[in-house]
């Protein structure tokens, strides 16, 4: 009998817990959740981005080639050689065009002492000539001979040019300063008019090239502001602005040739190096909304909603509404659709909400605006 006491009293105790759980639950359901929201913010165009990979590469770029045929002398640079304007890359044999060009300044030593004879010749008879006691036709025939004299002089003295532009021609000349990037000849061997010696690229305006699809045609034209990272400096951004846009595309590709002015102090841009155009644009949606991105809760589907507080004081709770984004901005999320601005978004505690639960809101005050990544 004691044993049926003892059952009754235990299940009676037992009975007793599970209310007091159970009135513990309903009130602890009951208790509002405490989350964390943000103010949506509405924003007249969003600043975006979107990444392109390019080439850095040199304004001018030349295969230097010999003015005229010859035997190599001497080459003066090497692979990786730094030349200036005006410094000689490489010097041809010039001995058989010394020669020649001797050759010709004697013969203007001899001209110019024909020359100088035949001018006395007709100075005496000048004035002999004008009084009548020497043959008028004797005078003319000396004045020829002086013009003939002085053209043959002229005619040397050109060829003289000539020998010595030619004797000039057979040095190798930088037009502009840079880096020896290939060095193609070598002393010894023989070269023709217009055979590389050397490529030269310059190092001072280089440029950042992009090829853009014609899908971003539209977003490159709005850039407002462009940053190149180099691959082997990625800590270190590079302002760039949009010099040219080629307008022919590459009918493979389907690209655009665009072409971007760096500003780099610091020189580290080298033609050939690879890196990132990471630029700016202002959208055209001129009624979007930011909010942070955690406050977005996005579903396998690809559909996105937010929990929206309403109410005031002790009666608040939450609501659900679905939105469009239009693109992450670092931190943030654009909203196109489904939030007009103002609206009270949860930011943390937004896991396992229900509609209409009771919520008990904090404000957090947002940050600014950054860019996308696309």
């Amino acid at each position: 009998m004691s044993s049926q006491r003892h059952i009754a009293r235990l299940l009676s105790l037992a009975a007793l817990a599970a209310g007091m759980a159970s009135d513990r639950t309903a009130k602890a359901e009951e208790a509002p959740s405490p989350v964390i929201a943000v103010v949506a913010e509405k924003t007249d165009g969003v600043l975006r981005e979107f990444r392109l990979t390019g080439t850095v590469s040199a304004k001018r770029e030349a295969r230097l080639s010999s003015r005229t045929d010859g035997l190599v002398a001497e080459v003066l640079v090497d692979e990786g050689s730094l030349v200036k304007p005006g410094e000689v890359i490489a010097t041809l044999d010039t001995k058989l065009a010394t020669i020649q060009l001797e050759m010709i300044r004697a013969e203007i030593a001899q001209a110019e002492v024909e020359l100088a004879e035949a001018t006395r010749r007709e100075e005496e008879v000048r004035e002999i000539s004008q009084t009548g006691g020497f043959a008028k036709s004797e005078a003319d025939t000396r004045k020829t001979a002086v013009r003939i004299r002085e053209a043959a002089l002229r005619r040397l003295q050109v060829r003289a040019e000539e020998q010595s532009e030619l004797i000039e021609r057979h040095r190798l000349i930088a037009p502009f300063g840079g880096v020896i990037s290939e060095k193609i000849a070598e002393a010894g061997e023989w070269v023709e008019t217009g055979t590389p010696v050397a490529q030269l690229v310059e190092t001072e305006n280089v440029r950042f090239d992009l090829q853009v699809p014609q899908e971003f045609l539209a977003r490159i034209s709005k850039v407002e502001k462009i940053t190149v990272l180099l691959d082997s400096f990625p800590n270190k951004p590079l302002n760039a602005t949009v010099q040219v846009m080629v307008p022919v595309k590459d009918t493979v590709s389907r690209t655009f040739l665009t072409r971007l002015t760096l500003e780099d102090p610091e020189k580290l841009a080298a033609p050939g190096m690879s890196g990132t155009a990471i630029a700016g644009y202002r959208t055209d949606q001129v009624a979007s909304v930011r909010i942070p991105r955690d406050a977005v809760v996005r579903f396998p589907d690809g559909t996105a909603k937010v929990w929206i507080v309403v109410g005031e004081g002790g009666a608040e709770k939450v609501a659900s509404r679905l939105v469009r984004t239009g693109g992450t901005l670092g931190d943030f999320t654009e909203i196109v659709e489904g939030l007009s601005g103002g609206e009270r978004v949860v930011l943390k505690g937004n896991e396992g909400l229900r509609e209409d639960q009771a919520v008990k809101a904090s404000l957090e005050q947002g940050a600014g605006p950054s860019a996308e990544a696309e």
